[in-house]
């Protein structure tokens, strides 16, 4: 190795652990100072960002060992900072004495922001706040940046002075609206099980209801019809769903 090699490898293991690796000879401590706290401090920051529940619900000491943590051992897949907080996910996976809803916490975080950076194709406004658009007989997809979310803890709910202690299964939809705006609905396993359906195969209403029916066996046919094309008009009023 060269010793340029050298002094790189020792100078960012510094930055990355400074308590277990020393700085390289012949720095100024103050010079080294300023690239420990900066490098520290941008990953603090931008992570925190993401995950403001998480953090609050761990504390401050608990959040910023987690995060020295996670700058000291993990070896990030991905150059660009804007995916530092997926990293971060991706590091609390390894992680085992978190409590068990945190990682369901972090990633329903960290959804928001993936949703609002998605690229998609542009949006058809008339399409999607039509209110007299037929939801059953009319194709339906989910809009275009979305995603079907199920937990088993009601990561929706959490907060400092709500820490769940049971299984409780939660299913939300997060989507981006066309002003840009992330939104979350939480669902009952019914409507996810139908939206689950229409992502799988875009379908008309009429037939994406008929075969959720017929899988559940529900034994009213025109009564669950109805409740369905409600539910689906109201989720094209919020723009969770497009028809086509």
């Amino acid at each position: 190795m060269l010793d340029f090699q050298r002094y790189q490898l020792a100078f960012t293991a510094h930055i990355r652990n400074p308590e277990l690796h020393p700085k390289p000879a012949n720095v100024i401590e103050n010079r080294m100072a300023v690239y420990r706290e900066s490098v520290f401090n941008n990953i603090f920051e931008s992570v925190s960002v993401c995950f403001p529940v998480c953090q609050n619900v761990l504390g401050k000491r608990k959040w910023h060992h987690l995060i020295r943590n996670f700058v000291a051992n993990y070896s990030a897949n991905s150059p660009l900072f804007r995916e530092i907080p997926q990293q971060f996910l991706a590091f609390l996976e390894s992680i085992t004495d978190l409590p068990p809803y945190l990682i369901p916490l972090a990633h329903y975080e960290w959804v928001e922001l993936a949703i609002s950076s998605q690229q998609t194709r542009a949006q058809s406004i008339q399409q999607t706040l039509s209110t007299e658009s037929n939801c059953l007989d009319n194709v339906i997809t989910l809009t275009p940046a979305s995603t079907l979310l199920a937990y088993d803890y009601p990561v929706h709910k959490i907060s400092k002075r709500f820490k769940p202690t049971i299984i409780e299964k939660t299913y939300l939809l997060v989507f981006r609206n066309t002003s840009f705006e992330v939104k979350f609905i939480a669902l009952n396993s019914v409507t996810f099980n139908l939206l689950l359906h229409i992502q799988s195969q875009p379908s008309t209403g009429r037939l994406a209801l008929a075969a959720l029916a017929n899988e559940s066996q529900y034994p009213d046919l025109e009564l669950f019809m109805r409740f369905g094309a409600e539910i689906l008009d109201d989720l094209c009023k919020q723009q969770a769903i497009t028809l086509s």
